[in-house]
């Protein structure tokens, strides 16, 4: 079994956390309320920027297709280049330059390409969400530095249960803007209206 050196580990990580710390000190400085409030424009050159250390953590992501018949064809470098038909280049550029709507719409228009696609648009996504919330946190934290904590009013149970329910159905409609073809607002206010209809009996 390999060992480790914990110290120079620890030494690793404080680093990394002191390096976050100053990224969002100077986010904050910039932007003060960057934890509540984003611009489009600020988030879009955020997530091209995480999409760009993707493409440099997963160079594999980037393959080579002919297209024949129809049919993509994983090929390499040299012969996509001697392929004189129509051919397509699989990137986190390419990847990611659908927006939803149009992404969801590519499932029937070419449902080969959006197979290729999906799962890593996927995990770009999820990691370049990951890694927004982790600063909007890390922002937070620098904004409330020496400030007492709050604790706010603990609720009821049933509050909590509300509260839960509603955000539910705020979750789903904004996955089904995503085009997120799991979310089912009928079959949503159904389960919640059979829920409450066994929560609230007397």
């Amino acid at each position: 079994m390999k060992s480790l050196n914990m110290k120079q580990i620890g030494y690793q990580q404080a680093s990394f956390s002191d390096s976050i710390k100053g990224i969002a000190r100077q986010v904050h400085e910039t932007l003060p309320n960057f934890d509540e409030e984003v611009s489009d424009e600020v988030k879009a050159d955020l997530f091209a920027g995480y999409q760009l250390r993707v493409a440099e953590n997963q160079p594999k992501l980037k393959q080579h297709y002919v297209i024949e018949s129809g049919n993509y064809l994983p090929v390499d470098e040299v012969a996509f280049n001697k392929f004189e038909g129509a051919k397509y280049i699989r990137s986190v550029d390419n990847i990611m330059s659908y927006t939803p709507q149009a992404f969801g719409a590519l499932r029937q228009s070419n449902p080969q390409l959006h197979s290729i696609l999906k799962e890593s648009r996927d995990a770009i996504n999820k990691y370049c969400s990951n890694t927004f919330n982790a600063l909007k946190k890390a922002v937070r934290e620098i904004k409330n530095e020496g400030k007492p904590r709050e604790r706010g009013a603990t609720l009821s149970f049933a509050q909590t249960v509300k509260e839960t329910l509603d955000g539910l159905k705020k979750k789903c409609a904004n996955a089904k803007a995503r085009v997120d073809e799991t979310a089912d607002e009928k079959k949503l206010i159904l389960a919640i209206s059979e829920f409450n209809r066994k929560w609230l009996a007397k």
